[in-house]
């Protein structure tokens, strides 16, 4: 092998989106060519290289991923997705504070590179993203996770509850309680449906908030200062709502149901 693993694979932006077209199965020059955006000029000397190397196989006209290059390619993925998420969005993540996330989460911050800043301007700044407002509107499950009171999520969840979206909150006790003594009967109301579910975290929650709904997913941190800044994420991209999901569990499993 004349060079590198590390460097076969990452120096090469053509080598590395070619491997991960790859992943999913043998492809043959004209597909490669199409889904890449490549000509033959440019990604033929790539294919070379990386069956020299014996990343690659050729079958009749296709090419795939070799036993040792679908070993490569499923243990640089992770790296190929943080990197991504890194560099699409640069001012915001290296301005957050993720000390609180766990590991396996911060391993998994890749799942979120298909992502959307959003920065609310001073007229707006205490108002939901209208992609929220939307994306709730047309659910039928809604998950949420925060550790601070937004009198628009405690009045916008009692009326998605009413009309029947499944939904399953956790907060901290302070939040629970700042709706308990704010939104009264509502909030009795609310808590005593059949299709909600409402869960006290006693510690400290990893992120100020998280909202999954059908196909969308939004995440709020503080920055490095600690200071909560309205700037938030928001995907509709399957693996940020499956992280949104996994992140609940995780946190569900440390809380009490409220009764």
């Amino acid at each position: 092998m004349g060079v590198s693993i590390i460097e076969l694979v990452c120096r090469s932006e053509k080598r590395k989106n070619l491997l991960v077209y790859l992943k999913d199965g043998p492809r043959n020059l004209a597909a490669i060519k199409k889904a890449l955006d490549v000509t033959s000029t440019g990604v033929l000397p790539q294919i070379k290289l990386l069956k020299d190397n014996d990343i690659l196989v050729q079958k009749d006209d296709e090419y795939e991923l070799s036993i040792f290059g679908n070993i490569v390619v499923q243990k640089i993925l992770p790296i190929f997705k943080l990197t991504n998420t890194l560099e699409k969005n640069p001012e915001y993540w290296f301005s957050r504070d993720i000390s609180a996330l766990p590991m396996q989460f911060m391993e998994r911050l890749g799942y979120l590179g298909d992502s959307e800043v959003i920065e609310p301007d001073i007229n707006s700044l205490f108002d939901p993203p209208q992609e929220l407002i939307d994306h709730l509107l047309v659910s039928q499950h809604v998950i949420a996770i925060t550790s601070y009171f937004h009198p628009y999520y405690a009045k916008h969840f009692i009326g998605l509850a009413k009309k029947g979206v499944e939904i399953n909150l956790i907060f901290t006790n302070d939040v629970y309680e700042r709706i308990a003594e704010d939104y009264g009967e509502d909030a009795e109301v609310f808590f005593g449906l059949d299709n909600t579910n409402v869960y006290i975290h006693e510690g400290d929650l990893p992120v100020v908030s998280m909202v999954c709904a059908d196909g969308f997913f939004l995440l709020s941190l503080l920055n490095k200062k600690g200071i909560y800044d309205h700037n938030k994420l928001i995907s509709t991209s399957e693996e940020a709502v499956s992280w949104g999901h996994d992140l609940f569990e995780y946190c569900y499993l440390e809380s009490q149901k409220k009764e």
